[in-house]
Parts: C-alpha cells; sequence; structure tokens
C-alpha cells in the first residue's frame, strides 16, 4: 500500500513538473511572439534583405504613377505625356521632322544618368544598391525612364552640360536625374544617411526617397528656391537639412541679404542659428535687411526661424518676430536669459532638456501634423535644448470653440493669438507643445521660471499666418498666405533627429513644406536601415518602468509558483 502511495505521489509530482514546463515554454513563446511584433511596428530592429538589394516601395512608385493625390498636383508620369504633347502640336504647327533645326522630342524620357560603366557602378558595392534601383525603374517604366551610362573618365564633355558654372564638378559616382531642360546633380552620399559623429560608413539607404523627389523636381513646371540667410554669424548648415530641401523640389542656395536681392523664384528663406543681427536703415546706411524680409512675406514667401537659447536678444530681427506674434522666452537676469524647457516625463536623457514634444491640436498649426497624427501609431517629434515661445503682446488671445453641429475629428476648442491693424491680419497657432508636466528654467535658477499646466503648456514651434484675398480678373478670388514658422532650438534639424527613422522631424518638414510651400512633397517614404541594434524611442521614464516590470515580474512569478508548490506539497 505504502508503494501505491510513492508511486501515485510521484506520477502526481511528475505531471506537475510536466505541465509547469510547458506552461513557462508557451509564456517564453508568447512573449516572443508579442516583442517581435513590437519590434516590427516601432522599428526596434534593422531592415535588412538576405541579398542586400532594396527595392522600391509601393509607396514610391504611386507617386511617380498617381503624384499627390492629396496635394492635387501630376504626376511625373502625367507630366511627361503633356510636356511630348506639346512637343508634337509645336512640331506639326512648324512644320519641322526630326532631322530639322528646332525640332522638339515627342518621345522625350526621364533619364537617369551614370557617370562611369556598368560593369565598374555594379562593382561598388554602394553604387549597386542605386544602380539596381534605377534599373527597377526603367523596368516598370520603359516608356517613360531610361538608364544612360557615361564614362566621364574617357569621355568628360558627356556630362559638360550639367555643370552650371566652372567651379561644379561631377564625379564617377555621381547620378544626374534628366528630364528635357531640368536636371538634379546628386552625389551618392544622399541616397544615403549617415551618422551625426561624421562616420564615412552609411547606416541607412535613402534611395528611394532621393529618386521619387529628384523626379519630382525635373518633371515639376517650375522647381522653387530655398535659401539660407549667411553674414549673420549663423553656424554651417547641417546636410541632413540641405538633404531635406532638395528632397522636398527645392532648389537649395545661401543669401546675403546685406548684399543680395532675394530671387523672384525663391519660396522660402530660412534663418538659422543667427549670433548677429539684421541691419536696418539708420540714416548712415540705407541697406535695411529687414524691410527685404518684409517685402518677401508680403509676396506670400515663406520664413522658417531656428534660433539657439544661448544667443542673445537680436533686437531688430525679434522685434520684427514679434510683429508675427512669435516672442522667444527671455528673462532679465543679469542679461537676456533665454527660458530652457525641461521635460523629465518624456526625456530622452537623464537631465530632462532632450524629450518628445506633444502635437498641438486645432488650428493652422494642427493642420501641419493633420496626417503625421492620422497614422495608427503617431511618430515622436523630438526636441533638444529648446527655449520657449510665447504669443508677442500685440496679439490678442483668441478662444476658438467649435459648433455643437461640427463633425470635424480636428475641430477641437483651442487657443491662439490674433492681430489686425491697417487691413493686416495675421493669426499664429501652436504646432508642438509640451507635457503638462514641463517646466522652464532661466540660466543658474534653482526654481522653474515657467510651469507647464495641462490648460498651458510651454509652446516649442509656432506657425504664423498672414491670408490675403486677391481678385484675378475682375471675376474670381484667390487665397493665398504667408507663413512664419518659428523654433527656439537648432538641434531640431540636426543630422541626429533628421537621420534617425525613430523620430519624426524629418517627415514634419517636408509636411510642413506641402503646406506652406504650396509644393508636392513626397512625404513617408522611409530610410531603410542596415543595422541598427539600439532603442531610442524609449522615454528615460518608460525605461525605468521596464526596468522594473522585467525585473521584479519573473521573480514574483517564480516566488508564487514556488509557493504553491511547496503549499501543495505540504497539504498531501
Amino acid at each position: 500500500m505504502k508503494m501505491k502511495t510513492s508511486t501515485s505521489r510521484k506520477l502526481r509530482y511528475g505531471g506537475m513538473s510536466v505541465l509547469l514546463t510547458a506552461l513557462i515554454i508557451a509564456v517564453i513563446i508568447i512573449v516572443n511572439v508579442i516583442f517581435s511584433a513590437l519590434a516590427q511596428k516601432f522599428l526596434w530592429y534593422g531592415d535588412l534583405t538576405p541579398e542586400l538589394l532594396y527595392t522600391m516601395s509601393d509607396e514610391a512608385l504611386a507617386i511617380i504613377e498617381k503624384g499627390d493625390e492629396e496635394f492635387g498636383s501630376q504626376s511625373p508620369l502625367e507630366r511627361v505625356d503633356e510636356i511630348r504633347a506639346e512637343n508634337k502640336a509645336y512640331n506639326e504647327e512648324n512644320g519641322l521632322t526630326p532631322d530639322d533645326e528646332g525640332y522638339r522630342d515627342e518621345n522625350l524620357m526621364i533619364n537617369l544618368i551614370f557617370c562611369d560603366d556598368p560593369d565598374t557602378v555594379q562593382s561598388n558595392v554602394n553604387q549597386k544598391y542605386v544602380y539596381n534601383n534605377a534599373l527597377e525603374l526603367e523596368e516598370k517604366y520603359p516608356d517613360y525612364i531610361e538608364v544612360i551610362n557615361y564614362n566621364i573618365i574617357r569621355n568628360p564633355s558627356a556630362v559638360a552640360r550639367f555643370k552650371t558654372n566652372s567651379l561644379s564638378k561631377i564625379y564617377t559616382t555621381s547620378v544626374i536625374i534628366e528630364f528635357g531642360t531640368e536636371f538634379r546633380v546628386r552625389e551618392i552620399r544622399s541616397f544615403y544617411t549617415f551618422n551625426e559623429t561624421g562616420d564615412e560608413e552609411p547606416w541607412a539607404y535613402n534611395g528611394e526617397k532621393a529618386f521619387v523627389s529628384s523626379i519630382l523636381a525635373v518633371t515639376r513646371a517650375e522647381s522653387p528656391i530655398a535659401l539660407f540667410t549667411v553674414n549673420h554669424g549663423e553656424s554651417m548648415v547641417d546636410k541632413a537639412l540641405e538633404d531635406t530641401l532638395w528632397d522636398a523640389g527645392y532648389q537649395v542656395g545661401y543669401i546675403d541679404l546685406e548684399e543680395q536681392e532675394i530671387p523672384d523664384k525663391c519660396r522660402l528663406l530660412v534663418v538659422i542659428d543667427p549670433k548677429e543681427d539684421f541691419l536696418v536703415s539708420n540714416g548712415l546706411s540705407d541697406i535695411d535687411e529687414i524691410d527685404k524680409l518684409d517685402e518677401f512675406l508680403d509676396a506670400t514667401n515663406s520664413l522658417m526661424v531656428f534660433m539657439d537659447p544661448s544667443t542673445k536678444k537680436l533686437d531688430n530681427f525679434e522685434e520684427y518676430l514679434e510683429e508675427w506674434g512669435i516672442s522667444f522666452d527671455r528673462s532679465n537676469i543679469g542679461g537676456d536669459v533665454s527660458h530652457l524647457v525641461m521635460d523629465k516625463s518624456q526625456s530622452l536623457t537623464s537631465d530632462g532638456y532632450t524629450f518628445f514634444g506633444e502635437y498641438a491640436v486645432g488650428g493652422v498649426g494642427a493642420g501641419l501634423t493633420k496626417d503625421m497624427r492620422s497614422r495608427p501609431v503617431p511618430q515622436s517629434i523630438a526636441f533638444s535644448n529648446v527655449m520657449s515661445i510665447s504669443y508677442s503682446d500685440v496679439y490678442s488671445p483668441t478662444r476658438y470653440t467649435p459648433e455643437e453641429t461640427s463633425t470635424e475629428a480636428d475641430d477641437v476648442a483651442f487657443d491662439y493669438g490674433s492681430y489686425s491693424q491697417d487691413g493686416t491680419y495675421r493669426n499664429i497657432y501652436d504646432v508642438f507643445v509640451s507635457s503638462p508636466s514641463a517646466e522652464a528654467y532661466a540660466g543658474d535658477a534653482l526654481n522653474p521660471i515657467e510651469v507647464a499646466t495641462e490648460a498651458e503648456p510651454l509652446k516649442l514651434m509656432t506657425v504664423s499666418v498672414e491670408d490675403r484675398t486677391t481678385q484675378e480678373n475682375n471675376y474670381s478670388t484667390i487665397s493665398e498666405a504667408s507663413y512664419v514658422l518659428a523654433c527656439g532650438s537648432t538641434e531640431f534639424v540636426k543630422s541626429g533627429f533628421l537621420q534617425s527613422n525613430s523620430y519624426g522631424n524629418t517627415d514634419f518638414l517636408l509636411t510642413a513644406l506641402r503646406a506652406i510651400g504650396r509644393e508636392p512633397v513626397p512625404v513617408g517614404l522611409m530610410f531603410k536601415p542596415f543595422a541598427d541594434d539600439t532603442i531610442d524611442t524609449v522615454t528615460t521614464s518608460e525605461a525605468t518602468q521596464y526596468t522594473v516590470v522585467l525585473a521584479v515580474v519573473p521573480m514574483l512569478v517564480a516566488a508564487v509558483t514556488g509557493a504553491v508548490i511547496i503549499i501543495r506539497r505540504k497539504h498531501r
């Protein structure tokens, strides 16, 4: 009898052990599946295809075929057909044949030109990815896109027409996108994304965005110009920001407002980190850079301003910005000291000065981010070393409350600033704000000088709008606007944030350029990382929570399981 009891107990314990082992294995499998799903959703791994070949995505091909449907622009293929039809009509009207002088090409193609022989291009690992994408586009659209190879070592004159001046350089690694008289010369670096440390090794492939943006640019009827201001002590413009503007279809350049006039085709001026004030006429000189800015914005153009919090107040320039409702927050503590925003609840660093901002809702500012916010998981927007902004005193605080009959999802109550005087109507809106737990500090002060609340978060980025309605042909009216986008940080547009798929800073700039530049912009085409084993989308507080949970939960599970087993054994 004792033998049977002992055997029965062994069977029961053995069965419990098997069940517990199976349960633990099941839990591990479930956790692995959940983590894999999260890794895929939040890009916690590098997306590397087995053969290291990156094909064009459906989103990229849709832009080439259909254009930007939301923006209502022609697709590149439609533009090619239109130009071909115009050329054919011109030839027929003037009785021209292909052998005649002045004949216009009726089979105009989008040419993707490589500056070396195919076998040489294919043997270089970085060029190979780009070349394969070009061949893929040629195969997909053989009636519209053609890949051409020139050996510019043997025949340098083949690309002479693409040199804009005597200093222009075209290398064997250059890629030229050409359509008719329009072209873009892109260096091989622009097809990749590099670390902000200056590493020469790329960490991600960015080819489809480079191709799509260039094809959009050369097939567009008119390419706008974006100019960075110089001669005010501005720091060197980050290459990542230049590339973003090129990707948005702008021709990028620089301008000294003291010496130069703003070109008619310029749509956007960008002021980054000025250290010296803008000139105004003072009786000794009639040069007035502020007047040039004002005339430029009067012509329904746009301005972007990114200020460094460490810069002392620039009286002339900031007084002009206040006319647009923008007042960078400073305190007079032995001089003008910036209000630096700290938000430890959303922080990416231990000091709390690098953090995720929150999307504003309502108004034009929210309109700039509507597409980004409508995604299943809105992208995180990173800020670092940022000075808060207030609406200037000449703007009246205004509260918009939607009517009860409104059905728009974004039609919510919000605050903005309004200004009206002498026929000028301007409004200023929040674009990004802090969380309600943020604080702002001035200098070495131990206590915060500003404290955010749920109703009044700190403003991180604003957009000012001056709407105009003009009459055309005495019949129709056209609504146009000028925009001034302002941020109290220069870190926002540096490589660390623009070249990371973890943050939405680049997509925001492209989306904003779509609105304020009135140009079709390819938004949402992501980098393709080679390998990335870092998780940089987690805030400090979230990381602490995960650490506690992962440390405590397994211990509790083990303790509870052990206790259950011991208790059951004692009562048998």
